[in-house]
């Protein structure tokens, strides 16, 4: 056991940032912490919760109102979601600490059975997972169990069964990436190369979205009564998939409403995920981990002449915004979860559109927006500030700017560039490949629904300027501690908690804004138009200022990071 233990904090390390980083700058860490906590954790938590008391709440109704059926679908939709993307986003987690860590150049030789290091990497991995999920899980649990407090039937093997779920749920998403890496890794020889590896789980994931949101069938619009009877009769033809592949969530949500014998068999099949995961890897895991050293494929030699070809004189910043470019666009680990992140949110917007299509509230919105109503425009010009924010601060460019230099951090400090030039090419980089896409976005949609060109310029203009500051933000908060030591790309994006920082900062700062315009708006004694001003204004100081703020102190902490 003593030898486990030693392997799990091993593992461990591959997917935690280094002792010495997580020393640095221990008072802004604290605070920070303690914002997103506040600002994500608990709003999040406190909206699952709630959507699952409200759809529990609904089942009960229809219950008491003589129709039969089981009230823990509201509880069963919200566990399967979180294993969905429990699994989608563990893949790159199970490739990078199973296959891709640097600790296995220490491990291998070791006279230790496969299994036991497998089950260390296992148990590593589950516990980086179990952070979020962790706290989904237990909100939608603890919802349920507020929601199902009148029925009868309630006792102490709900409590337990919910907290004995909320800490082994992982386990069957887990094992199945675990179960499926391990095959494909033993039988094929194109899945050799972590880049390729990263790619595939990108574009799967991309696809497996996509997958889902048709198949909730809801294209005439979402009825919620109609949703909640479904669920009543088990008729929604997902969660019968869903429950064959995550077998663990009817279990589960049968042990949240008293069963003890779904409490013991919920427990039981976990155990036997987990044996078969060991299994597996006494068949498969060491002989596709010794055969990785193997062929990284061809490599073509360059001459002189061919280098010269290619060497193009440009300017500093140019030169170096190109090379940004180049990694993200090189870098699977970048690809996916900096540039690809910026084509999935449309796919949400898209099924909040067809989700509302029966009671059409968008399209009166829309109808008061073309006239020119004074609260729909500022509504919609606070909504397009927020969502700029909010998605540039998601997609991470600016909040790993600096640590994704890793440890070739040292360069930047030797190149002859000046530190904030290089600095601006990071910035460059996030406002094009952020703005891009939201400007894309948004001249299509208000094209599509006949929105005046003035406001669509000025909404362009106004997300331009968000992603600009949020951009410096976040790059600012990068360089008061950079995380340059990370075994893969992965890691450094995952183990890197300054996208956090910038988000908890960024939903103060627009929160603050939003509710003072709307306060004004309120007053009735400032017009919208000015309004609207004020919030251009605003964005572009704030651009400004973090600017500033980079030039100053941002630059002085690059100075001062030791590695």
């Amino acid at each position: 056991m003593n030898v486990f233990m030693q392997l799990v904090k091993i593992t461990s390390s591959s997917v935690e940032p280094a002792m010495n980083e997580k020393m640095k700058s221990k008072t802004f860490a604290v605070v920070m912490s303690i914002l997103i906590v506040c600002l994500i954790f608990i709003p999040v938590s406190f909206f699952v919760g709630f959507m699952v008391y409200s759809l529990t709440n609904g089942l009960i109704s229809m219950v008491n109102l003589g129709k039969s059926g089981s009230v823990e679908g509201g509880l069963a939709i919200m566990l399967h979601i979180v294993a969905v993307f429990s699994m989608v986003f563990g893949f790159n987690v199970v490739m990078s600490v199973f296959y891709f860590s640097s600790d296995l150049d220490y491990l291998l030789p070791l006279p230790i059975s496969p299994m036991k290091i497998v089950g260390a990497k296992l148990t590593a991995t589950m516990l980086s997972e179990n952070v979020m999920e962790c706290i989904l899980v237990f909100s939608a649990l603890v919802g349920f169990l507020i929601g199902y407090a009148p029925m009868p039937g309630i006792n102490i093997v709900g409590i337990i069964s919910s907290i004995i779920g909320v800490i082994t749920f992982p386990i069957v998403p887990i094992s199945y990436c675990a179960i499926i890496c391990m095959i494909v890794m033993y039988f094929s020889k194109f899945l050799k190369n972590k880049d390729r590896v990263s790619k595939i789980t990108a574009f799967s994931t991309i696809i497996i979205l996509v997958v889902l949101v048709l198949c909730l069938n809801i294209s005439n619009g979402f009825d919620t009564n109609l949703f909640v009877e479904q669920l009543l009769n088990d008729d929604v033809s997902i969660v019968h998939i869903l429950d064959i592949i995550f077998f663990n969530v009817p279990l589960l949500t049968s042990a949240a409403s008293g069963s003890i014998v779904s409490l013991l068999l919920y427990i039981l099949m976990n155990i036997v995920c987990v044996g078969i995961v060991l299994l597996v890897a006494s068949k498969f895991y060491f002989k596709a981990v010794i055969s990785l050293n193997g062929g990284q494929g061809k490599t073509e030699k360059a001459t002189e002449i061919d280098y010269n070809k290619k060497i193009k004189s440009s300017s500093h910043l140019i030169s170096y915004f190109k090379k940004e470019i180049l990694i993200l666009v090189r870098t699977p680990a970048y690809l996916s979860n900096c540039v690809g992140i910026n084509l999935i949110w449309p796919i949400f917007i898209y099924l909040f559109i067809i989700m509302q299509k029966q009671n059409d509230i968008l399209g009166g919105y829309i109808d008061k927006l073309k006239v020119g109503d004074p609260s729909a425009v500022l509504n919609v010009s606070l909504l397009v500030f927020g969502i700029s924010v909010i998605l540039t601060a998601l997609n991470c460019l600016a909040s790993s700017a600096i640590t994704r230099e890793g440890r070739h951090f040292d360069v930047m400090r030797y190149l002859p560039v000046d530190l904030m030039t290089q600095i601006n090419s990071k910035a460059l980089v996030s406002i094009v490949i952020s703005s891009a896409g939201l400007i894309v976005y948004i001249i299509t949609a208000f094209i599509i629904f006949g929105i005046s060109p003035m406001f669509t310029v000025y909404c362009v203009i106004l997300s331009t300027l968000s992603v600009i500051f949020t951009t410096y933000l976040g790059i600012y908060i990068d360089t008061m501690n950079p995380k340059l030591v990370w075994e893969d790309e992965v890691n450094a994006l995952r183990g890197n908690y300054h996208v956090f920082y910038n988000m908890g900062l960024d939903l103060i700062i627009t929160t603050a804004l939003c509710a003072l315009m709307r306060f004004l708006f309120w007053l009735e004694f400032l017009p919208v138009a000015f309004l609207q001003s004020l919030l251009l204004v605003s964005a572009a100081l704030m651009a400004f200022g973090f600017y500033s703020l980079c030039k100053k102190k941002g630059v002085r902490n690059l100075l001062k990071v030791e590695i």
